[in-house]
C-alpha cells in the first residue's frame, strides 16, 4: 500500500493497521499526502500547498462566495514536516501528518466541502481524501492509545507576533474572568478539548490558560501565545483566529462534540516561526519538547527514546537544524547574525552562514557524553572560495570550559565530507561541545553545518562504570544492589592495577549473581539480559585491549 495511488475509502479506518509509520501515502492524484505515524498526535497542514492542476479551476469570490480566501499559509507544509522530524528524533516514533498539497486557490481543506471545492468534482474528491486520511489517523490513534491530540497548523499575518491557539472560543469569551469561564458550562462544552477538560480535576480556565496550559508551556519555551497564563486573551480590537467559524477542521476533528481525540488550531506568525528553515526547525523542536509535558495531564504519554548503554561505535551527529537532533544527545546554538545557507555540499537540508564574522561570533555543536571514554570528532562544512581559511574548531570537555584541543581549518577546501579532528578522551559525562569561530584578523565567510562524535573505545574500568549505571536502574532491594556493586568496585580496582584476569573474574562473579537473581525471580529475563550482555562485552573488550 505504500506510495502513490492509495485513495482513502470510507472503510479505510478499518485498514489503519496497514499503514507503515514514517511512510508517505497519497491519493490517486497525488494531491493529498498522509505520513503515517505511531504516536498519539496528529498534525495537519491544510493551507501550505502549491499545486495548481488544470483540472481544478481557481477559487474566487465570484464562484465560491464573498468570504473566499485563497492566500497560502506560507511554509506551513514544511513546518509540519519539521515537526514530524523533531518528534521522531526525540521519541524514535512518528506523529501522524496530513498535508494538502493543493494550493489554497484550488482547495481550502479547512472549510466544508461546498466552500472548500466550489463544486469541482476533482477538488471535492481531494477534500474527501484529505479528511479520510485524518479519519484513518484518528482511528489508528484510538485503536492503539485510546485517546490522542489533533493540531491544525496555520499561519497568520497579524501585527501582534504571537501564536494564536484556537479552541473554538471567541476573543470575547477569552476576555471573561476565570470565574466567569468556569461558572458557565457552555464555554467548556464549546471548546475543542471539552472531553479532556470534563475528565480533568483542574478547572476549565486552568487548562485553557493556567500553569499547565499549552500556551503557557509555549510561552515559557520562547514562543508567546494567546491564551496563556502570560497573555490570557486578545485585547479589544486585536484580530484573533478562534479555530472555528469559518474554520472546519478543529470542530470536525476535535472533541467539542465528544470523543477522545481533542485538539487545537495553532495560528503561527511568520518571523521566528515560519520564515526560515532554521525558524521552522527550532519551533518544531520546541513543540516536540512541550507536547509530552502538556499532554501527560490528559493521560497521553509521549515517551523519549529508550536509553541504551554506550557501546564503542555509537555515533552522535549534531546538525545545525535542531529538528534533526535528538534533544537528549545533541543541540546547536549560535551567537551572532547567522543566516540559512544551502548548496549541494550541505550535510542535511542546509547549513548556517556568517558573511562577516568577528572572533566573538560562534556556533556551538553541543553533544552529550554518556560516559567517560575516547571519542572521535569529525566536522562537515560546505567549501566555497569565499570562505575563511582560518576557522577555529575548539573541542571542550563536558564541564564546558576545559579545552581538549584546538584546530584551525581552511573552509575553502575539503567540503562535503567528514573531516577528522582526532580521537580525544573525555573524562566526564555531560554536555561537551565543539565551538566554531573565526580567527582574529581573518577574512572570509564562516559556515557551520554538522559535527559527528563517535565513541571509539572504553577502558575496562570505564566499561565497569557503565555497568554500575545499569545496576542503578534495576528494581533490586538495597542489599542485592550493594552486593552487585561490590563486585563491580572490585573489578574496577583490579583493572586499574592492570590485573585483567582478576578483573574478569570479578565480572564473571557479577554475571553469575545477576543470573541467580533472574532465576530467583528478583529480576525478569528482560531486565537481566542487557546487564549480562554488557558485562560480557566488557570482558571481551578487556581481552582485546590487553591481548589476553
Amino acid at each position: 500500500m505504500a506510495g502513490a495511488g492509495l485513495s482513502p475509502a470510507a472503510d479505510q479506518e478499518k485498514e489503519a493497521e496497514a499503514f507503515v509509520p514514517g511512510t508517505s501515502y497519497f491519493d490517486e492524484k497525488g494531491y493529498i499526502e498522509y505520513v503515517a505515524g505511531n504516536l498519539p498526535v496528529i498534525f495537519t497542514a491544510p493551507h501550505g500547498g502549491s499545486l495548481t492542476p488544470e483540472a481544478i479551476p481557481a477559487r474566487s469570490s465570484a464562484t465560491c462566495g464573498p468570504k473566499t480566501v485563497t492566500q497560502t499559509d506560507l511554509n506551513t507544509q514544511d513546518l509540519a514536516r519539521q515537526i514530524q522530524q523533531a518528534f521522531f528524533n526525540k521519541t524514535g516514533k512518528y506523529p501522524h501528518v496530513v498535508i494538502n498539497r493543493l494550493a489554497r486557490s484550488r482547495l481550502d481543506a479547512n472549510r466544508d466541502i461546498g466552500a472548500a471545492a466550489c463544486g469541482n468534482p476533482s477538488a471535492e474528491q481531494a477534500w474527501r481524501d484529505y479528511h479520510g486520511f485524518i479519519d484513518a489517523a484518528k482511528a489508528d490513534v484510538l485503536a492503539e492509545f485510546g485517546r490522542g491530540w489533533y493540531t491544525d497548523l496555520h499561519g497568520h499575518g497579524h501585527a501582534v507576533q504571537r501564536l494564536e491557539l484556537g479552541y473554538q472560543l471567541t476573543a470575547e469569551t477569552l476576555r471573561l474572568s476565570d470565574a466567569e469561564l468556569d461558572a458557565a458550562p457552555a464555554h467548556e462544552q464549546a471548546a475543542s478539548f471539552r472531553t479532556f477538560s470534563e475528565e480533568s480535576p483542574l478547572s476549565f480556565s486552568a487548562l485553557l490558560r493556567g500553569p499547565t496550559a499549552l500556551g503557557t508551556y509555549l510561552t515559557d519555551a520562547g514562543y508567546p501565545s494567546v491564551p496563556s497564563q502570560q497573555d490570557p486573551a486578545p485585547q479589544v480590537g486585536e484580530p484573533y483566529f478562534t479555530g472555528a467559524d469559518p474554520g472546519y477542521n478543529t470542530p470536525r476533528h476535535g472533541c467539542a462534540d465528544g470523543g477522545h481525540i481533542c485538539g487545537v488550531q495553532i495560528e503561527t506568525h511568520y518571523a521566528g516561526v515560519r520564515r526560515t528553515l532554521t525558524d521552522r526547525s527550532d519551533f518544531a523542536t520546541a513543540l516536540a519538547d512541550v507536547y509530552p509535558d502538556f499532554l501527560a495531564q490528559f493521560g497521553i504519554r509521549i515517551e523519549p527514546k529508550a536509553k541504551t548503554p554506550p557501546t564503542p561505535g555509537d555515533e552522535i551527529v549534531v546538525d545545525n537544524l535542531n529538528s534533526f537532533n535528538d534533544p537528549a544527545k545533541a543541540r546547536f546554538v549560535t551567537s551572532g547574525s547567522w543566516v540559512d545557507g544551502n548548496n549541494s555540499q550541505s550535510h542535511g537540508l542546509n547549513f548556517r552562514l556568517l558573511s562577516n564574522p568577528s572572533a566573538k561570533d560562534t556556533a556551538e555543536f553541543r553533544f552529550y557524553v554518556p560516559t567517560p571514554g575516547s571519542y572521535a570528532i569529525d566536522a562537515w562544512w560546505p567549501a566555497q572560495s569565499g570562505r575563511s581559511r582560518n576557522v577555529v574548531y575548539q573541542i571542550h570537555e563536558a564541564d564546558g570550559s576545559t579545552a581538549l584541543a584546538e584546530s584551525v581549518r581552511d573552509q575553502r577546501v575539503d567540503g562535503a565530507q567528514w573531516n577528522p579532528f582526532g580521537v580525544h578522551h573525555f573524562s566526564k559525562a555531560g554536555w561537551a561541545k565543539v565551538v566554531v569561530s573565526q580567527s582574529p584578523g581573518a577574512t572570509g565567510s564562516l559556515a557551520a553545518d554538522a559535527v559527528r562524535v563517535t565513541l571509539t573505545h572504553l577502558t575496562p574500568s570505564e566499561g565497569v562504570a557503565v555497568l554500575a549505571g545499569l545496576v542503578g536502574e534495576l528494581p533490586l532491594d538495597a542489599g542485592n544492589a550493594r552486593s552487585l556493586n561490590a563486585k563491580l568496585d572490585a573489578a574496577s580496582a583490579q583493572f586499574g592495577r592492570g590485573n585483567v584476569e582478576a578483573g574478569k573474574g570479578q565480572l564473571g562473579a557479577f554475571i553469575n549473581q545477576v543470573t541467580a537473581f533472574k532465576q530467583a525471580g528478583s529480576l525478569s529475563a528482560e531486565q537481566a539480559r542487557p546487564v549480562i550482555e554488557y558485562a560480557e562485552r566488557v570482558i571481551r573488550d578487556a581481552e582485546q585491549q590487553t591481548g589476553q
